[in-house]
């Protein structure tokens, strides 16, 4: 369940008045609005008395109720199944460090949904239900929810909106007319990464008018995986190419003294990527 439950929401929304809007990372959004995820195909009406939002920069899409019986569920999709979802519930999960997820009683399906009362183990303990489905283009949808011990006895058989309220549709490409040219010149690109010692470090590049670049990032940061020569502060220039038939948009940095990286720009339901990193960005001032 560790790598089984990975890409989460990443959404646009459509509100009742029929106007349609991209998500915004923190907005709040309320009971009876309806989420899209066109990039798998996924709908959600948030059910009564739950509040939801899209975390900043973690891919998590999260709902709280908002009665006095406090309540959190987390939505997830993955592409897998049934059965290798209720293997993966089986063995038992992290959610975090020092807080893994254990089932309380045996996994059932009715109706092409999965459930599971579960408890988390640690200092803080809680309990909740794991609920899951799938649909006919390859994506499940799994969602955690979880309350103090406390709370739970009011929750119990009244959780199946979480799940039932969620349908899918055919998943719609993405658009690859976005100019990153006129996006990214002149910007600061940046993103945060966590260094080997659980430290919280920005990795930064600087794109200027002139064509020239500096580059200021970790070996956790967006050169992940590549000979440590990259990191640190670097200098070079570089070479934007917008999205064209099937090449997706390229970030090329020449660096002065290093062969050249040539890194993937993609956007996927508002939220920016190089390569596998998402990223943010602001203008040079």
């Amino acid at each position: 369940m560790k790598t089984a439950i990975a890409i989460l929401f990443l959404i646009t929304i459509f509100f009742q008045t029929q106007a349609q809007e991209i998500i915004q990372p923190s907005k709040n959004y309320k009971g009876g609005e309806m989420i899209f995820a066109p990039s798998y195909g996924l709908k959600l009406e948030i059910p009564s008395h739950w509040n939801g939002y899209l975390s900043r920069g973690t891919e998590i899409f999260t709902v709280s109720n908002d009665t006095t019986l406090e309540a959190t569920a987390l939505y997830f999709v993955n592409e897998t199944s049934l059965p290798s979802i209720q293997s993966n519930w089986e063995k038992g999960f992290e959610l975090a460090t020092e807080l893994s997820i254990e089932l309380l009683d045996t996994v059932t399906e009715k109706d092409g949904v999965l459930s599971a009362p579960i408890h988390t183990t640690g200092s803080n303990p809680y309990k909740g239900y794991l609920l899951a489905k799938c649909g006919e283009y390859n994506y499940c949808v799994t969602v955690l929810m979880y309350t103090p011990h406390k709370f739970y006895p009011p929750y119990e058989g009244k959780l199946k909106p979480l799940i039932d309220q969620l349908s899918f549709y055919k998943p719609r490409p993405q658009t690859n007319d976005f100019d990153w040219k006129k996006a990214l010149t002149n910007k600061m690109i940046f993103n945060s990464a966590r260094g080997e010692n659980g430290s919280k470090e920005e990795n930064r590049i600087w794109l200027y008018y002139d064509g020239t670049f500096k580059s200021k990032t970790q070996r956790t940061g967006v050169f992940r995986g590549q000979a440590g020569k990259y990191h640190g502060t670097k200098k070079g220039s570089y070479i934007i190419q917008n999205a064209k038939n099937e090449n997706p948009a390229t970030l090329e940095l020449q660096f002065k003294k290093q062969p050249s990286l040539t890194l993937t720009l993609t956007i996927k339901d508002n939220q920016y990527y190089l390569n596998s990193d998402v990223i943010y960005f602001s203008e040079i001032k």
